[in-house]
């Protein structure tokens, strides 16, 4: 009983945080939200239109635009790369250490987002 009135206190003032607008964070009992996801952990590298391909940000290689893909194909190569089963780019590591937080829901959600909201 305990466990579970810690998950809504904790879950509540995660929701209540900065302006009341809502944090998430994975793996903490919220609903997949993937456009959050993006925001929050692949921005940085595949900027806010999925096309960085340049030396800008933390991305240092050319690779392929992420905007639009097929929603079922990037989320099953987003779960390759939390098992550390790919190494596209050299990037396995750090895509696997961006991911091993997210669960199954999430990923879907993100490769959803990413596939119809990004552009």
């Amino acid at each position: 009983m305990r466990k579970i009135i810690l998950c809504a206190l904790v879950a509540g003032t995660t929701l209540m945080a900065a302006d009341g607008a809502a944090v998430y964070k994975p793996g903490v009992l919220l609903p997949a939200n993937g456009e959050a996801i993006y925001k929050l952990s692949c921005v940085q590298c595949h900027g806010a239109d999925g096309k960085q391909t340049t030396d800008t940000g933390l991305s240092r290689i050319v690779y392929k635009p992420i905007n639009g893909l097929d929603a079922a194909s990037l989320a099953k190569e987003l779960k390759d790369y939390r098992y550390g089963s790919v190494n596209k780019y050299g990037y396995g590591p750090l895509m696997k250490s961006t991911l091993v937080d997210l669960s199954y829901e999430e990923i879907d959600a993100l490769a959803e987002y990413i596939s119809t909201n990004i552009k």
